[in-house]
């Protein structure tokens, strides 16, 4: 017994450096991308004006949590994918949609957010998805720019990285993850594709859901920060819609 654990010892050893070099060559081999990870990081930012120039005045502070909670995920899918750890990066997307949609929903159900907090109460994706289309906030705008139809979408393929039910997320057979810290520049143009239109989704969302904060000259960092991720082609359709002027 005391040889095994010798063994287990220096497998351990050797898997421990394995991983930092893994890591170190995947930061160094995607290096060269460094501009699609500036991109990112500029439209990270309009999640973090949303706290701190909105959500921190309005909502208490179980609440706010959501949302920081949601910018959190944010931010560990883009630490994650600089590292090249594709899988997980997308897992962190995924979560960052539920956190977002769940705040939505526990802002305007405080009982249920009590419930929640004691762990009696329990959302789903499909539930509160539905609870927005029909919200009185959204029906009546269109669908393109609710952002709710790209959510339902991301959310769908981000879900075969949780469950590892489509190829590219499974495991090898030899028990290595794939994606695991792997400098691929396929891989990083999928999840940044992912990561662009998830943050532009919520984004949109939050803009129509939160319209009045947003109107004439009101909160001109927020708008400036949500600029930077809902794609330009939408503003004017924005401000026709919403009476919501964002900034190019």
């Amino acid at each position: 017994m005391e040889q095994f654990k010798l063994e287990v010892k220096a497998n351990f050893e050797r898997s421990y450096i394995a991983t930092r070099t893994s890591v170190d060559d995947a930061l160094t081999n995607l290096e060269p991308h460094k501009e699609v990870y500036a991109e990112s990081y500029s439209r990270l930012v309009s999640l973090n004006a949303w706290r701190s120039e909105l959500f921190s005045n309005i909502f208490d502070v179980d609440t706010a949590e959501f949302f920081q909670e949601a910018h959190n995920d944010a931010l560990m899918s883009h630490a994650l994918a600089r590292q090249g750890a594709w899988r997980v990066a997308l897992m962190s997307l995924r979560s960052l949609i539920e956190n977002t949609l769940f705040g939505l929903y526990y802002c305007e159900h405080p009982v249920e957010l009590q419930q929640w907090l004691i762990g009696e109460h329990k959302l789903g994706f499909s539930e509160t998805i539905m609870y927005l289309s029909r919200h009185p906030k959204l029906k009546k705008i269109d669908e393109a720019l609710t952002g709710i139809e790209i959510l339902k979408k991301e959310y769908a393929t981000l879900s075969k990285a949780v469950h590892g039910s489509a190829k590219v997320f499974r495991m090898s057979r030899d028990g290595t993850v794939t994606g695991l810290n792997l400098s691929s520049a396929s891989e990083l143009g999928a999840w940044s594709c992912r990561e662009k239109s998830t943050i532009a989704a919520i984004n949109l969302l939050l803009t129509c859901f939160f319209a009045e904060h947003l109107s004439g000259a009101a909160l001109p960092n927020l708008r400036k920060s949500i600029s930077l991720a809902i794609p330009v082609k939408k503003h004017a359709n924005l401000r026709a819609a919403l009476q919501v002027t964002l900034r190019h």
